[in-house]
Parts: C-alpha cells; sequence; structure tokens
C-alpha cells in the first residue's frame, strides 16, 4: 500500500476517483454556470445513492459502517441546526439579506460533518485531530507569508512575529498525542476564542447566515477534533505514551 492510499481514509476505487473527477470539474466550470454545481452532487452523493441501490459494491463491511456512522452523524448535526433555524424564523418577522446562503450553509455543513467523521472514524480522535491542527498551523503560516509580501510587509521582524501566531496549533498538535484531553478542552477554548475575537457573533439579524459558513469551514474542524478527543479513554493515553 503506497503512503498516498494510507492518507485517505478510503480505497481509489474507479468510482471514487469517477466522483472525484466530478467533483472538481464542477467546481472549476461553476465561473460558467451555476448549473455545473450540480456536477458537484453528483460526484457527492451519487457513488453513496448507487451503493445504498445495491448496484455499487465497493466498500467492505467495516466502510459501509464508518459511512453510516458519519452520515447520521451529518444527519444530527444539519437536523439540530434546522430545527434551531425554523423556531428562529417563526418566532417572529425574521428576514435573511441572502437566503440562497441558507442551501450553501446546509451543504457545506452536511459535508464537513460526514467527511471529519469519516476521517475520526479512520484514523481515530487523535491522529485525525493531530493532523488537522498541522493543516491549521500550515494553512495559516502559508497565509501569513502571502500577506507579508505584498503591499502590508512589516519586515523580517515583523513577519517572524506573525508567525508565532501558528505556534499554538502545532503545540495543540503535539499536545493532542500526548494528553488528548487536555488538548480537547484548549480546542473548546480556543474555538470559543475565535469566535469572539473574529466577531463572528458580532452581526445583524439579516447578515449572520452569511457568517455561518466561515463558522463552519473555520471553527467546525476545531470543535470536532476537541469533541473527540475529549472522548479518548485513559487506556489509549496510556498505551500511546508507552
Amino acid at each position: 500500500m503506497s503512503r498516498l492510499t494510507r492518507l485517505i481514509p478510503w480505497r481509489q476505487t474507479p468510482a471514487t476517483l469517477i466522483a472525484a473527477s466530478l467533483v472538481v470539474a464542477g467546481f472549476l466550470l461553476m465561473s460558467v454556470s451555476w448549473w455545473f454545481l450540480v456536477l458537484v452532487g453528483l460526484g457527492t452523493f451519487g457513488p453513496g445513492v448507487l451503493r445504498e441501490l445495491g448496484w455499487l459494491r465497493d466498500k467492505d463491511e467495516w466502510q459501509q459502517r464508518a459511512a453510516h456512522r458519519a452520515g447520521y452523524h451529518a444527519f444530527l448535526v444539519a437536523g439540530l441546526l434546522a430545527t434551531v433555524l425554523m423556531a428562529y424564523f417563526r418566532s417572529g418577522d425574521r428576514m435573511v439579506r441572502n437566503p440562497q446562503e441558507l442551501a450553501t450553509l446546509f451543504m457545506v455543513l452536511l459535508w464537513s460533518t460526514w467527511f471529519f467523521s469519516s476521517l475520526f472514524s479512520f484514523w481515530g480522535a487523535k491522529k485525525t485531530a493531530m493532523r488537522v491542527l498541522l493543516a491549521f498551523g500550515g494553512f495559516w503560516m502559508v497565509f501569513i507569508v502571502a500577506a507579508n509580501t505584498g503591499t502590508e510587509w512589516q519586515g523580517p521582524v515583523g513577519l517572524f512575529m506573525s508567525l508565532l501566531l501558528a505556534v499554538p496549533f502545532f503545540a495543540l498538535a503535539w499536545l493532542s498525542r500526548r494528553w488528548p484531553r487536555i488538548a480537547g478542552v484548549l480546542l473548546l477554548v480556543a474555538a470559543v476564542f475565535f469566535f469572539v475575537r473574529l466577531g463572528m457573533h458580532d452581526v445583524s439579524a439579516t447578515d449572520w447566515i452569511d457568517r455561518a459558513v466561515l463558522i463552519v469551514l473555520f471553527l467546525g474542524p476545531l470543535l470536532g477534533s476537541g469533541i473527540a478527543l475529549l472522548q479518548v479513554g485513559a487506556g489509549e493515553d496510556e498505551a500511546d505514551a508507552a
């Protein structure tokens, strides 16, 4: 098995490759017409529909159970949000400036919940959290370097100080392998901190939907990793520390 295959939580079957190609093509062609977004839906949900109909058999029993578990998690999260939004909009005269963003919000929420649940099932809580945090730290460093090479160049000292902001992500990545529950608590605290610090709570009743997608994409992995790490048992801690 190649290193690339080990990093991806599913086998590279022809159906997977075709589905991935449809998703990529759909995103690339959206600039031509939004109807090409349908390709993204076919690539994302089509294989699952075919498997449930029994027309596609490219997963073993363990993979099917993991997929069903991830789908149930997505149902729970999206269903809870739908219930809250229904209560919110029906409890008064509520307006949404960009109602089409509701569909985007639920699509992002469903996909991201399913994706991270699949990763947690395949890699386990600690490995997944570590890799998510390393990705966050790496992305943050790239963002800082890109910002400082533009018109807002702060010099090497300013760049170095800005890069230090990525250190907590790498520190939490290391901590998640040694003391996962402590890292889980810190991740939940970090999610709340970013929620307040980035002003995600300070939006009007007509604008908050526009921020919701950002909340899911940015804070969702931190919250998911934190909750998963809090569920790691003491026996697993000792086994990994040995």
